[in-house]
């Protein structure tokens, strides 16, 4: 027997039927999803309503969150009794664009689940931290245990650790160099990329808060390799969210073995951490203490050690991107406004007398302007700028008046709702004031504002270290303006975009801190100088 032409000739059988079964799925499954499909009636780029590659392309490049609100203003005006807000972004998914949507989605009485997408950000199949958690009952679970590490009163005992820092990064801005002072002049530091140095000062205070380890990232060269690895990390969840069957069959092993070696190298990285945490003092008061003594109030359970180390896992990527993140767009957004930077100054050094007074408190709290700024920063540039998706439960849900049925997957674009002009007129200028009732702005244009405002998420999954985050930001930018003044470094060659994609977006790229979106942001500058305020 010709055993050679026999698996020869079975061969091209088996390729002429393939052919075949492609040549016949293939059209089929074109037609079905552009004519009968349950969200067929959606419109939205072509290629978007046939597959999700369409949006793993955006994810790899990093403008999802930019395409997203560009689908919005090109495809949603289409079918006028749809609304222009409501634009289909994959074969199963539709994304909206309205205040009304946002509790309608993500509220606790919504009938939505967390999308199965967010299998992508499993640590290990058994370390399923908050963000992970598909099934509702399981992260409620979840969410009280975790709430209770991040509660008022935790919050307050976490000041000092915070403050440590804070001071540590005013310390490393101040300009070493004062041969200068003798002759009356006051020196300006050299040009510093703000991106990095907010990264390295937000991954220390996350690191000793959960991990209780000092990294001392503005110091030691060598400890910085971590956020690299976070960002790999968080670049393969940004990709995988899409279509998470690209996780649970490690394309990224076959396509992109570094990213995916890297991302395991921070994962045992995480889970050393976490484990040499547990054997540490146990008077310790941090994050990891709270979580470790944390019990279910409906249960009596707490977490078990892979569910610790889940959580601490995310907490530090979380925790650290979303106050980096802030505070940079922040840094950028002042330095380039003037009339923001002079009336900050100046409400933050009328009200301390010393920078030792900035504290939380009264007086923090009354810093209105400041907290309108770095409001606005959130707002121009979120953290997380894309969707965060829900799918609809049994039943359906109706969401701005349109039936979504079971099963299908349903969001809000953050950048995107965050740049609607219905919510926010002018949306890519830097506006503080819109955060503020008086003069031309009304309360019910902050309320409106308010209402759409997504950086942090809202309901049930909203972020669970807002307060936090928060309490992180006012401190750190209040001390810097009161310490030191800014000066903006940048020059024009570096004002235009370097990565192509951004030449798409006309509007973002000359008013806007450049964000790329990997479901947390990665970020460069801005380039600022530093000196001691005349005091």
């Amino acid at each position: 027997m010709d055993w050679n032409g026999s698996i020869a000739a079975a061969a091209a059988k088996f390729a002429v039927g393939l052919g075949a079964f492609l040549g016949f799925w293939i059209p089929s499954v074109v037609v079905y999803r552009l004519t009968i499909h349950p969200l067929a009636k959606y419109p939205g780029p072509l290629l978007a309503r046939l597959t999700n590659f369409y949006a793993i392309y955006h994810a790899y490049i990093g403008d999802l969150h930019l395409d997203m609100l560009r689908c919005h203003e090109l495809y949603g005006k289409e079918l006028l009794d749809f609304g222009r807000e409501c634009v289909r972004y994959g074969p199963n998914k539709v994304i909206f664009n309205t205040n009304t949507a946002i509790p309608e989605i993500y509220s606790r009485t919504a009938n939505v689940q967390k999308s199965t997408a967010y299998r992508a950000f499993e640590t290990s199949p058994t370390a399923h931290d908050t963000q992970s958690t598909v099934n509702k009952a399981a992260h409620a679970r979840k969410r009280r245990v975790i709430g209770q590490a991040f509660s008022d009163s935790a919050i307050r005992s976490f000041e000092d650790h915070v403050l440590h820092h804070v001071k540590t990064f005013v310390s490393h801005l101040t300009p070493a160099d004062t041969s200068t002072e003798k002759q009356g002049e006051r020196p300006w530091s050299s040009s510093t990329n703000m991106a990095k140095l907010c990264s390295y000062v937000s991954f220390d205070l996350m690191a000793e808060l959960v991990f209780g380890k000092a990294f001392h990232m503005l110091d030691l060269v060598d400890n910085r390799f971590i956020i690299d690895l976070i960002q790999v990390a968080a670049f393969r969840v940004g990709v995988c969210l899409q279509m998470p069957r690209l996780a649970v069959w490690n394309v990224d092993k076959i396509f992109t073995p570094n990213v995916r070696k890297l991302r395991d190298q921070y994962v045992g990285v995480s889970r050393k951490m976490a484990f040499e945490r547990m054997e540490m003092d146990s008077k310790r008061r941090d994050l990891f203490s709270h979580i470790l003594a944390a019990k279910d109030p409906q249960t009596g359970k707490g977490f078990t050690l892979d569910e610790i180390w889940g959580e601490s896992t995310l907490l530090i990527v979380a925790g650290s991107d979303a106050i980096s993140t802030g505070m940079a767009g922040c840094f950028y957004y002042l330095g380039r406004s003037p009339d923001a930077y002079t009336k900050v100054c100046a409400e933050v050094r009328r009200i301390f007398t010393s920078p030792d007074e900035i504290r939380n408190g009264p007086k923090l709290t009354s810093c209105i302007y400041l907290r309108a700024c770095i409001e606005e920063s959130l707002r121009m540039s979120p953290p997380v700028g894309g969707a965060l998706w829900r799918e609809v439960c049994k039943g359906g849900a109706k969401i701005d008046g349109q039936i979504i049925p079971k099963g299908y997957d349903v969001g809000v674009g953050i950048y995107a709702i965050q740049h609607n002009p219905l919510y926010y007129p002018d949306p890519f200028n830097y506006k503080p004031e819109r955060w503020i009732v008086g003069g031309s702005t009304s309360k019910e244009s902050v309320d409106l504002a308010r209402s759409a405002f997504s950086a942090f998420s809202i309901g049930p999954v909203g972020c669970v270290g807002k307060n936090l985050a928060y309490l992180e930001l006012m401190l750190t930018m209040a001390r810097v303006m009161w310490t030191l003044d800014i000066k903006n470094m940048a020059k024009d060659d570096m004002e235009a975009p370097k990565e192509k994609y951004l030449r798409n977006y006309k509007d973002h790229c000359e008013s806007e801190y450049w964000l790329r979106d990997r479901f947390t942001s990665w970020k460069d500058g801005p380039m600022l100088s530093f000196r001691v305020r005349q005091i």
